[in-house]
Order: structure tokens, then C-alpha cells, then sequence
């Protein structure tokens, strides 16, 4: 259902264009990672609406060009998938590519996997090079996935995988701790709700007895003074643990994984480009360079990423469809703008969902958010997409 809406959204985007054109996919189009048995053309076979819009842009006198990422690599050396990728896109496979705009200008695109040190080939056309996250999508991860299947769904689709400490952290608290809680509320709240009353009868029946009913109700408001203070207790405890656990992080988070990227931007920028695109971390991003600029397509596909809560408490890890990519036009002046949505998928509790309410920044359709060279730049605060109030603004304009 992901990828259909994704692959439908993309075709009528396609079609919506004057030809011709020149469409590059920036790597992991066809999951042959996580489902090695899978075969290449029964993946595109089952979203025929996209491959004929890539047919149809090819036929329109455009170009199709296909870069090859850690989770399609299978393409560099399977002959038999790139020649289905072939014939159904009508792509052009590479495993990178540079633009030659017709100003002059020059953009390198890349997947970025290859500036991974977690999932660079040292031989891209080495079927017995496996990287180790190879190992960790194939056999560690649903591993996981089975052991915690009633809380540790949505492992595989985290957009920040060094950020698993976190998840793990925001998940015991809020899908294993606060499901066994309760009681810790509901039991004193129905035992009060239910004495109270009792003791108020008592007193009208037996008037001797009101100082005793006033010492009971004393103890029934310490009980609760009690209870508010184990509360307290308990969301101390959860946010203590959260932190400790959460700062295991083996690498860069959120759009500190762009990093590599930009450095090599600055590189290519340097020597003479006028642009650098890829995409890998499923962090879509737009900004200016010196002279030139750095763009990241970010993912049509599902993720999981974190959502902030009240202040001091764990996010909330919710998984959401992201639609993101880049459109660069060349009337008249050179001109890239990022455009990217965010669609909320089933599988939060009640609590998650009440706790992320009214905190999800992102636009339910696609908008643009960043433009070059105008600006303004993408994400506004690079720390996070879930923090800019950037992407509040446009959420309310899609809305409107």
C-alpha cells in the first residue's frame, strides 16, 4: 500500500510535465536488500503506473537515468535485474552520474551509500561484497523484529538508525511500562470515587462518628498527594532511562547524517560543480554551498522517526510515509526546490498518538520548502525536520 501511493503520486507528477525530460532515480528504487529472494521484475511489475510514466518520459524524447544504491546493489553485477530494470523503466544504470545542464552548469548525483563507512562496497560489482549493514537489514534486524513483535515494530524502517537506543528507550517506556501502569491510577481513583461517598453517608447516619470521617477523608487526599508524587517518581525514572540509554548512539542522528554529503559537496562545489544530489538517509535537504548547492532526495517510502512530547519526556517514534524529491528546472536561470510531505500510517497506541497530538510539523501533501539559490534553505534548522517551524507554516498552507 506504501510504495502504490508513493508510485502513484510520482507517475501523475510525471505525467503533469511538459516533455522532455530527464528523470534520475537516486538508488533504492527496488527492495533487494531486505528481500533477497525477491525478483527485480516482479517488484516493478506490480507498480506498472510508474513504469509507464518512465516508459513514457523516454518515449517523449527525455531520459531516464537509474543510480544504483546499497539496497538495489544487486543491480551493479545481477545482469538479469538490471536488464528487467532496462526494459520495464527504459533507464540508464550507473552508479553515479554527472548532468550537464544546458547553461553549462554540471550536478554530480550520487546515492551516498558509498560515503556510509556502516554501507560503502569496497566492490560495487563484488556479489560477495556485503557490507555490514547488510548483515544488520538481514540478519540482526528482523531478529529483533520477531523478539519484540508486540512492541519493536518498525525497526527496519527507522530513518535514523544510529538512533535505535533511543527508539528501544521510547518504546519500553511507552509500550511495555506505561501499559502495565494502570493501575497505579485507576485502582486509588475507583477506591477513592467509591469511599468518599460511603464516608459521607456514614457521617449523616451516625453524627458521633464525624471526626473519624474527617480523619478518613485526610488520609484519602494524602493518598492521592501519594499518588501524584509516584507519578512523578515514574516519569523521572522513564526520562532518566531514556537518556542513558538513547546517548549509545553509534554515529550521527537526524540531519547530522547529511554531514558526509556536505562535505562533499564543498569538495565537487570546489572543484568546479555546480551541484551535489543524493539521498540514502531519508533526510531530504536543500541548501546553498558556496556557489553552488547540496540537495538530499530524502525517500518516498515508509519510516519511523521521532516525534517530540511534552518537555522532558521521550519521543514518540511514529511511522509515517515520507514523499520527497527535487525538481530542478533550467528556464531562464538555474533553479532546484525540494518538495516533501509526510502521511501518518497506523501502529501508534492511544497514549503515542495522544502524546504526538497537534506535534507533527509535517504537510499531509507535497510542498515545496526549499528553493536554491533564492532560498530559503532546507531544513531551516538543521538539528531537525520535526523541530522547524518552517514546516508548521506550510503545513498550514497545504491545509488552506
Amino acid at each position: 500500500m506504501v510504495s502504490g501511493r508513493c508510485c502513484e503520486v510520482l507517475a501523475r507528477r510525471l505525467r503533469a510535465e511538459p516533455s522532455p525530460l530527464t528523470v534520475v532515480l537516486a538508488g533504492d528504487i527496488v527492495e533487494m536488500l531486505a528481500y533477497p529472494g525477491a525478483l527485480a521484475s516482479d517488484v516493478l511489475e506490480a507498480h506498472d503506473d510508474l513504469c509507464d510514466a518512465l516508459a513514457w518520459v523516454t518515449e517523449s524524447g527525455g531520459q531516464v537515468i537509474y543510480t544504483v544504491g546499497n539496497h538495489d546493489g544487486d543491480l551493479a553485477w545481477d545482469l538479469k535485474a538490471a536488464t528487467a530494470v532496462r526494459d520495464l523503466t527504459g533507464a540508464k544504470l550507473c552508479l553515479a552520474a554527472d548532468l550537464r545542464l544546458p547553461g553549462g552548469e554540471l550536478i554530480r548525483v550520487e546515492h551516498g551509500h558509498q560515503i556510509d563507512p556502516y554501507n560503502c562496497f569496497s566492490d560495487p560489482r563484488n556479489p560477495l561484497d556485503t557490507p555490514l549493514g547488510h548483515h544488520i537489514v538481514r540478519d540482526v534486524i528482523p531478529k529483533v523484529e520477531w523478539l519484540g513483535r508486540d512492541w519493536l515494530t518498525g525497526a527496519h524502517e527507522m530513518a535514523d538508525p544510529a538512533d535505535f537506543p533511543s527508539f528501544l528507550a521510547s518504546r519500553l517506556v511507552y509500550r511495555k511500562l506505561a501499559r502495565h501502569l494502570w493501575w497505579v491510577v485507576l485502582v486509588p481513583v475507583i477506591a477513592i470515587a467509591l469511599v468518599l461517598p460511603a464516608l459521607g453517608r456514614i457521617r449523616d447516619r451516625f453524627p458521633d462518628t464525624g471526626r473519624w470521617m474527617h480523619d478518613g477523608e485526610i488520609l484519602g487526599y494524602g493518598a492521592l498527594v501519594d499518588l501524584a508524587v509516584i507519578a512523578l517518581i515514574i516519569a523521572i525514572v522513564s526520562r532518566r532511562a531514556w537518556t542513558s540509554i538513547s546517548a549509545l548512539a553509534l554515529s550521527g542522528r537526524g540531519y547530522g547524517q547529511n554531514s558526509a554529503a556536505r562535505d562533499r559537496a564543498d569538495e565537487l562545489i570546489a572543484d568546479g560543480y555546480t551541484g551535489y544530489l543524493s539521498g540514502h538517509t531519508h533526510h531530504p535537504e536543500l541548501r546553498a554551498h558556496g556557489n553552488g548547492f547540496y540537495g538530499n532526495t530524502g525517500s518516498c517510502t515508509s519510516v519511523v522517526e521521532a516525534i517530540e512530547t511534552i518537555y522532558g519526556m521521550p519521543p514518540v517514534y511514529l511511522r509515517t510515509q515520507q514523499f520527497s524529491w527535487l525538481e530542478i528546472t533550467t528556464a531562464g536561470k538555474l533553479h532546484a526546490q525540494l518538495k516533501s510531505a509526510r502521511v501518518e500510517l497506523p501502529g501508534a497506541t492511544r497514549f503515542e498518538r495522544f502524546l504526538a497530538a497537534a506535534r507533527n510539523p509535517h504537510p499531509s501533501d507535497p510542498v515545496s520548502v526549499g528553493h536554491w539559490p533564492e532560498g530559503p534553505d532546507w531544513p531551516t534548522q538543521p538539528k531537525s525536520l520535526r523541530d522547524s517551524k518552517h514546516c508548521k507554516r506550510q503545513k498550514q498552507i497545504s491545509t488552506t
